[in-house]
């Protein structure tokens, strides 16, 4: 007879409840990205403070790296479809950006770095990704290249030091709360 009783499994034990559990936050981060910055923009700080980044970068924490790449891929256009925001050319940049955003964000966890490290390493690597993609669409827009690039960085920085910010300080409890759940 079995002595011990029934135990539920637990993520480490099972990976079919992994893929769930990241699936169900993947899409828990998605939605986030959808619904917060409809928040900023009613109180008319939307562009300024990259809202949609917020969950995404966060998310990027937690998630798989693969789930991290489709939440930061899908979300722009998810909003696009519900909200109508991105717009188009916006959302095809946003979608390049948010995927390198959360990718690294998960990657640079996966690789060990501290939370503060993988955040601010994937916020960097996020502003390079928008300073080419609207450098190079400046070139077919015969603006000039450097200027818009740098512009397009520029207006961003006030959403730049509260992701820096807010989301270490965020995910930081979460994280010494519960160390065996580390990704």
């Amino acid at each position: 007879m079995n002595a011990q009783p029934d135990r539920v499994p637990s993520v480490q034990d099972d990976p079919m409840l992994a893929r769930a559990r990241d699936l169900a936050a993947g899409a828990l981060f998605c939605a986030l990205g959808i619904t917060v910055p409809i928040l900023f923009h009613v109180m008319g700080v939307g562009r300024v403070f990259l809202p949609m980044h917020l969950p995404l970068l966060l998310g990027g924490l937690f998630l798989s790296p693969g789930m991290a790449l489709l939440a930061g891929c899908a979300t722009p256009w998810a909003s696009m479809l519900f909200t109508g925001m991105p717009p188009l050319p916006m959302a095809i940049i946003m979608s390049a950006e948010l995927a390198v955003l959360s990718g690294s964000a998960s990657l640079g966890r996966r690789a060990g770095l501290p939370l503060w490290a993988a955040v601010w390493t994937a916020i960097a690597l996020r502003v390079l990704v928008t300073f080419v993609l609207t450098t190079a669409l400046a070139r077919v827009l015969n603006l000039p290249p450097a200027g818009v690039g740098l512009a397009s960085v520029a207006a961003g920085l006030p959403g730049i030091i509260l992701q820096a910010v807010l989301v270490p300080a965020s995910a930081y409890p979460f994280f010494m709360r519960r160390p065996a759940q580390r990704p």
